[in-house]
């Protein structure tokens, strides 16, 4: 009898996240400010950067620029075309052409604080999930005129691994960042492992 409940179970747990791997297209929204599992305000820096590849939220990801030309850049101000863009506090990140961030556990939240001095507005974000499978699009609202930071940020209800982020302007970037928030999560596979595992402890338990 316990020979087959055990069996049972590992049966329902293949089959659980089997079901997983095929999931729909993933629910995202756009949400409020938020205090997450990780911030970066980029204070930790203390002179102007150039780079390829940038880690971020303590080594829990990374931004790396797409564009030819382009760089990640960690700045105490930017000037371009006359318009001035000053961090909130310390030191600010901007991407000089297309971004991507990378996430080494994916996260179900997303947002910050972005400014542009791109000469044009807004932004688009690509989702994709831990198969590389893109999950949706969205726009960040960032006014090239407004001269202040704005919030954006989102909630998906499947984990994303990676965002591409693609500005208007001047080479799809000069985008700015400033306070960064994620929400790390346990990937849907090992939600659904220790769900349907404990529901098989306790089964087993009422057995003995």
């Amino acid at each position: 009898m316990k020979m087959f409940f055990n069996t049972q179970c590992a049966a329902v747990i293949a089959v659980t996240l089997f079901g997983l791997s095929y999931e729909a297209k993933a629910d995202i929204i756009a949400i409020g400010p938020f205090t997450g599992s990780a911030t970066d305000t980029f204070d930790q820096y203390n002179s102007v950067m150039a780079l390829q590849t940038l880690d971020v939220f303590g080594g829990l990801g990374t931004i790396s620029n797409l564009t030819e030309d382009g760089a990640i850049k960690v700045e105490f101000s930017s000037n371009f075309g006359g318009d001035q863009v000053w961090p909130i506090s310390g030191m600010m990140m901007g991407q000089l052409g297309i971004g991507q961030w990378d996430f080494n556990t994916p996260v179900t939240r997303f947002g910050g604080w972005w400014e542009n001095n791109s000469g044009a507005d807004d932004a688009t974000l690509e989702f994709y999930d831990v198969n590389n499978v893109l999950i949706g699009e969205m726009i960040a609202n960032v006014s090239a005129s407004a001269q202040q930071w704005q919030w954006n940020g989102w909630e998906s209800d499947t984990p994303i691994s990676r965002i591409v982020v693609t500005g208007n302007g001047i080479i799809n970037g000069f985008l700015w960042y400033e306070n960064m928030q994620i929400d790390l999560v346990p990937t849907p596979s090992a939600i659904a492992f220790f769900g349907v595992a404990a529901i098989c402890r306790r089964r087993k338990r009422r057995m003995a």
